[in-house]
Parts: structure tokens; C-alpha cells; sequence
């Protein structure tokens, strides 16, 4: 008998363990999914408060609604008689009360104590114009909000029930886009389609740091020490803010644009620690990692395909984390759709079958192999029990020989 052969046999059996199996190349897979109407809700965003727990979802004709951000289909609807487009929220730090804002200078208030929507006064001094950017600062003491033409407001609300409002100094021309406040370094950033990306002061001074010219979309503070930011604009470029607190007009803008792929950026959204999650259309997802300042493919759009046509052609609007790589992405339409990584567990049916039969049959062919190659006797004990019948022969003449010395 060939004494390579159980050798032979176990490297092939171990190497088609070892083969790559055919799967999808995203970090995450789409899991559960629920669509809060048949209709295309327009929906243009959602914030979630500070505990992480609930989720306002706002978009066209005053659309508003209440979500259990674990569980989305609980869901409380939010009812104002209107017919305008909201277009940004954002929770005030203590988590009592958000505001959302939209077309025509609308600004409302939003009550977790009775789930009331109520007009948050003001609409005289924000005139007609629409506003799509709004955000507290860390103390909780003034929202920031930005709309079209470059303008720049603070807000809070007034003693007699309504709002003391001021613009702010320094403004661009072109609309802002989004703003954002890190909690820990007390300063805000704001981006614009054309004038750039700003940085406001603890004294509500803008300081705009540079990014003259490109078409920023969103930006995210991850609530972490680091004191960095990212912006990203529509053209796929990236945008890393270096906050100083002490002289905020020298916080530092590197920009860096991702060539590799194809596809539009159109917002990011927070993910665990300091890494977000860039949305892009066609659907796609990608990781930020701030620490190494480097982007990686996070959801391939192939993979949405695979998983729902009518989803991959669905635009994404925001999306919440609810543990380390886990969550949920809302699109344009009001569709949720549940990630999480793909699951660590043998495959079934056949190849899940022949995988467990495998494993232990090339171990001990691996061990037989090594005993046998150490050992002349065993070896034509072996032989003599389970070799061809020449093979046979072959070991009991060498077996007699060497009783025979």
C-alpha cells in the first residue's frame, strides 16, 4: 500500500474545509424589515435622543412619528396640522424635548412628556425661509439653526412662552446644510454648499476654517474625547475636523476624497465610538473610522440587491446604532431594514453536513500518517491488514525476512 495516501487524503480533505465559500463581501447583512406605509412617505430623517432609545422620524407634509429604536414597530404617531416639508431635528442633551425644523421658518417643539408637537415660536424672526439644519449646543442652553442663502440663527425659548431669537454674524451665501456639536469640546460645526465649513464658538461666533467650494452635505461629532469631526460632501469627498477649543479658528480641515468607488454621499450618521457610517446612493454603505482616518465598504449595494431590488433602489435618510455593528437604516420610502454581522455558525444542509463529517475524518488520517511515517512495523501491520493484495505479499516476505535475521 502507499503509505502517502491517508497522508494525501487528509490534505485534500483539509484544504476543501479550508476553500473560501461563496458570500457576500459587506461587513454587515440586512435582516428584518418594516415599512411604516404603503405609500412613499417622502421622509427626509430621524435624530435619536441622547439614552439612544427613541427615534423621531420627520419628512414631507409635516410627517412625524415616534419609534422604539430597538424595536421600530412601536411606533407613536406625532400629529401637526400642516403641510409643510421638515427637513431636521435634534434632541435637546437633557432628552425632555427635541426640536424639528422645515420649509417657511417652521420650527416646532416635540414633548416626551405627552408626546405633544407644539409651534416653537419664532416664525417672524426665521421670515420664509426654509431651514434645514438645527442642533443644540452641549449646555443645552441654545439651538443653532441654518437655512437657505447662508443664514444662521441661535434660539432658545423666551419667558412669556415663545422665542428669543438672533442671527448670527459672519454668515456665507449659500445654504447650510448641517450642523453639529461636540459635547465635549463646547464648539459646533456647520457646512455649506459653497461657502465651506464653519466653527462656532462658545460666544456664538462662526469662524469658517476652510472647504471653500465643495458641496458639504452632513457632518457628525462622535461624542468622544478625540475632538474630531467628519463632514463628507456629495462628490465623495471627506472631511476631518480637528476642534480646538482654546483658538477655534485654527481647528484644523483635512479633506481627502474616495476614488475607489461610485456613487453619491448623501449623509453620515454616528455608528460606535468614533466610527460612523456614510450613507451613499445607489444604496451603499461605508465605515469611518476617525481614529485612522480611513473609509472602508461597509454595505455593498450588490448585497442590497440580493437581498431586495425594491430596497436597493430606495434612498437612504439615516440610520441608528443599537450595539456594536447592529441597527437600522430608514430610507426615503419609510422602509426600516435591520444589520447586524453575519452569523459565526457552520453552514447547513450538505456542506454543512460534509464539514462536520470531514473535520474529525482528515484528523485522524493526519494523526495516522504521522504514527505510520515514524513506525516501519506498524506501517507493514498496516499494510498486511488493508493493502491490495500484492501489497499484501509484498509485507509478509519483508515481514518474514526479518524474523528470518
Amino acid at each position: 500500500m502507499d503509505l502517502c495516501a491517508p497522508r494525501v487524503l487528509s490534505v485534500l480533505l483539509v484544504s476543501l474545509m479550508l476553500a473560501p465559500h461563496v458570500q457576500a463581501e459587506s461587513a454587515v447583512v440586512l435582516d428584518k424589515v418594516i415599512s411604516l406605509a404603503e405609500e412613499d412617505l417622502g421622509i427626509e430623517g430621524a435624530v435619536i435622543d441622547p439614552s439612544g432609545e427613541k427615534v423621531i422620524v420627520y419628512g414631507a407634509d409635516t410627517y412625524l412619528e415616534l419609534l422604539d429604536s430597538s424595536n421600530p414597530s412601536e411606533r407613536i404617531e406625532l400629529v401637526w396640522n400642516d403641510d409643510i416639508d421638515l427637513h431636521a431635528g435634534d434632541f435637546h442633551p437633557g432628552g425632555q424635548t427635541a426640536l424639528i425644523v422645515g420649509d417657511n421658518g417652521e420650527v416646532l417643539r416635540y414633548a416626551i412628556s405627552d408626546h405633544s408637537i407644539t409651534d416653537a415660536g419664532g416664525d417672524l424672526d426665521f421670515g420664509n425661509v426654509d431651514l434645514f439644519s438645527v442642533a443644540w449646543n452641549p449646555g443645552g442652553s441654545w439651538a443653532y439653526i441654518g437655512g437657505q442663502e447662508g443664514w444662521l440663527w441661535r434660539m432658545r425659548a423666551a419667558a412669556d412662552g415663545g422665542a428669543e431669537v438672533h442671527p448670527i454674524a459672519g454668515r456665507g451665501s449659500s445654504d447650510i446644510t448641517a450642523i453639529d456639536c461636540h459635547t465635549a469640546h463646547m464648539l459646533c460645526v456647520v457646512t455649506s454648499i459653497v461657502d465651506g465649513i464653519g466653527v462656532i464658538d462658545r460666544d456664538h461666533e462662526i469662524h469658517w476654517i476652510g472647504g471653500t467650494g465643495y458641496p458639504w452635505q452632513d457632518v457628525y461629532c462622535p461624542p468622544v474625547d478625540a475632538g474630531r469631526c467628519v463632514a463628507i460632501s456629495d462628490d465623495r469627498n471627506i472631511g476631518t475636523i480637528l476642534l480646538n477649543s482654546d483658538i477655534p479658528w485654527w481647528s484644523d480641515l483635512g479633506i481627502s476624497q474616495i476614488t475607489e468607488i461610485e456613487g453619491t454621499f448623501t449623509g453620515v450618521s454616528g455608528q460606535w465610538g468614533d466610527r460612523s457610517i456614510i450613507a451613499a446612493a445607489p444604496f451603499s454603505m461605508f465605515e469611518h473610522d476617525l481614529s485612522d482616518n480611513a473609509t472602508f465598504p461597509w454595505l455593498e449595494n450588490s448585497d442590497v440587491e440580493d437581498f431586495d431590488a425594491n430596497i436597493a433602489g430606495q434612498r437612504i435618510v439615516s440610520s441608528w446604532a443599537t450595539d456594536r455593528d447592529s441597527g437600522w437604516i430608514l430610507t426615503d420610502r419609510g422602509t426600516l431594514i435591520q444589520f447586524h454581522p453575519p452569523s459565526e455558525t457552520v453552514p447547513g444542509g450538505i456542506l454543512g453536513a460534509w464539514i462536520l463529517i470531514a473535520i474529525p475524518v482528515a484528523t485522524l488520517l493526519v494523526i495516522l500518517s504521522v504514527v505510520l511515517s515514524f513506525s516501519p512495523r506498524l506501517q507493514n501491520w498496516f499494510t498486511q491488514r488493508f493493502g491490495t493484495a500484492d501489497e499484501k505479499r509484498i509485507a509478509k516476505r519483508e515481514s518474514r525476512k526479518k524474523r528470518g535475521r
